[in-house]
């Protein structure tokens, strides 16, 4: 794990993957993380793989500094690589060590903005878009709460994205380069 160079941009590299983009360069040239920010001023967010910290910049250069964001993850090599560079110590955001699986299953809290960007190198963490998982990720989202997934666009993106319909009302899906962001609000329970 370091911090690198990739296409230009000042990037936090796991085994040679862009985990994150230093939050400057997200501004900047913004990428798929700037897919992910949502159209109207979310009061509270949630980021479910908080790596670098660019989304969370992003959101606070977009909605303000004092948008309430909690920033979860359970890599501390990465965020602690990320507060060294710099990237995090900017930030006001409520930094949670936890395992992003266990933390949607014992929080209380409520949002209106959830982001899951839960990769592991090249690799998206399978659980992230079960359906027990998206229906604790729908629990935690206050009406009219937007969830926005980041994952690769690829041959099982069709799957994963019916998963999140039969949960959610899509909203919108922006291709950037190899990933597909999906915007999405909580469906009424039937």
């Amino acid at each position: 794990m370091r911090i690198g160079e990739d296409a230009g941009r000042e990037a936090l590299l796991v085994d040679g993957v862009v985990q994150s983009i230093s939050p400057a360069d997200g501004l900047a040239t913004g990428g798929y993380w700037a897919a992910m920010v949502p159209s109207l001023r979310p009061t509270r967010a949630l980021i479910l793989g908080l790596g670098g910290g660019t989304l969370a910049r992003l959101l606070q250069a977009r909605w303000g500094e004092e948008l309430p964001i909690v920033g979860v993850d359970d890599d501390v090599a990465i965020v602690e690589t990320a507060i060294a560079a710099g990237w995090l110590g900017q930030l006001t955001v409520e930094m949670v060590y936890a395992d992003a699986f266990e933390y949607v299953q014992t929080c209380q809290e409520r949002f209106d903005y959830v982001a899951i960007d839960l990769f592991r190198g090249e690799r998206l963490i399978g659980r992230a878009l079960t359906r027990a998982f998206l229906r604790r990720v729908r629990r935690l989202l206050q009406p009219p709460g937007m969830l926005a997934v980041n994952m690769f666009r690829d041959m099982r993106s069709p799957l994963r994205i019916a998963r999140i319909e039969a949960l959610f009302d899509v909203r919108e899906q922006v291709a950037v380069g190899g990933n597909v962001v999906v915007h999405a609000r909580a469906r009424r329970k039937r």
